[in-house]
């Protein structure tokens, strides 16, 4: 009996044991685990583009020097990289069509402004216009001396694009290379206004009795001379700016007015601590030579309000304006 008992259970154990079996052998596989994916890198955003139109010269001096300083601008910031430009779509676009032109390009922004020689420098006025809204977001009055300046200015720009469009820099690193030197010829202390081939033919104003960095931290934005006729009334503003650089900071504004209070936050746009100056030019026939020509000096807050004037005869015009300046360089040396 017990030894048929122990055969039961053996076989029994087989049993259990060969089913066991099968069953291992038909049970399924495990899924082979899903790979996790890669992170999509995030792509270089598009970068924004510009119109660089050329700048429009005050005074006698070469007009192509407006072109001059587009093609350097745009030479410059092409090499740092990040800015698209664009040139226009029409050849000699009027400025009055400058936004109607950048618009039918498809550019994000376009940029102009206006040069006026003063001495060996040479002022500028910028202005960045977004065309999506047809305002102005950036502007600028800056004297250049050199070619390094030029290229300062141009980078200045550069970073002003990318910031306004919401770009980081950082992202264009990998396909930007370090700025390349100027050509031999324009080397980084050459004279910008011999690049531009700016040549002045006004009577040469007065030489700086101050260096830059001596002059008040305040300066003068000029604004248009009225007087007896357009050509003359150029010639006096010009001679004015030069007349005042001896002691100041000055720079032309772009704005065209028949009335600074009014428009006087519009001149100073991001300047808001500067001063304006301007003025009215008469000259007299019926009076001797040597005081026939009369300057009348106006000097405005970026408020509006009239902050001095002062008038003064001469036999020309660079000589009224001169006494004029001088009045007020000895009542406001620095400039307030």
């Amino acid at each position: 009996m017990r030894t048929e008992f122990l055969r039961r259970c053996f076989a029994i154990l087989a049993i259990v044991s060969v089913v066991a079996l099968i069953g291992a052998s038909h049970r399924p596989s495990k899924p082979p685990a899903t790979p996790t994916p890669l992170p999509t890198p995030t792509p270089t955003p598009a970068p924004p583009t510009v119109i660089i139109y050329p700048f429009t010269v005050n005074g006698e001096a070469d007009k192509r020097a407006g072109g001059k300083l587009a093609s350097l601008y745009t030479k410059e910031i092409q090499t740092m990289g990040g800015v698209l430009i664009k040139p226009p779509l029409a050849a000699n676009v009027d400025r009055k069509q400058y936004l109607n032109d950048a618009i039918k390009s498809g550019v994000d922004y376009y940029l102009s402004g206006y040069i006026t020689p003063l001495g060996e420098q040479v002022a500028v006025v910028q202005q960045l216009v977004s065309t999506q809204s047809g305002a102005i977001i950036w502007a600028s009055t800056a004297q250049m001396l050199t070619y390094g300046d030029a290229a300062d200015q141009a980078d200045t720009i550069r970073k002003v694009l990318l910031a306004h469009a919401g770009r980081v820099e950082a992202s264009y690193q990998a396909q930007q290379t370090a700025a390349t030197p100027a050509p031999e010829e324009h080397g980084a202390q050459t004279n910008i206004a011999a690049i531009l081939g700016i040549f002045h033919r006004l009577r040469p104003g007065p030489k700086p009795t101050l260096a830059p960095e001596q002059k008040p931290k305040r300066g003068i934005l000029v604004v248009q001379v009225s007087g007896n006729s357009s050509n003359v009334n150029g010639q006096a503003t010009t001679a004015l700016a030069l007349s005042l650089n001896r002691a100041y900071n000055v720079a032309r504004s772009a704005v065209s007015t028949q009335n600074i209070s009014n428009d006087a936050r519009t001149i100073c746009g991001a300047l808001p601590n500067e001063m304006i100056a301007s003025g009215d030019f008469h000259h007299d026939s019926g009076v001797r030579r040597d005081i026939a020509d009369e300057f009348t000096l106006k000097v405005y807050r970026c408020d509006g309000s009239l902050f001095y004037t002062n008038s003064a005869r001469s036999g020309s015009i660079g000589g009224a304006i001169d006494l004029t300046v001088n009045a007020y360089m000895k009542a406001h040396p620095n400039n307030d």
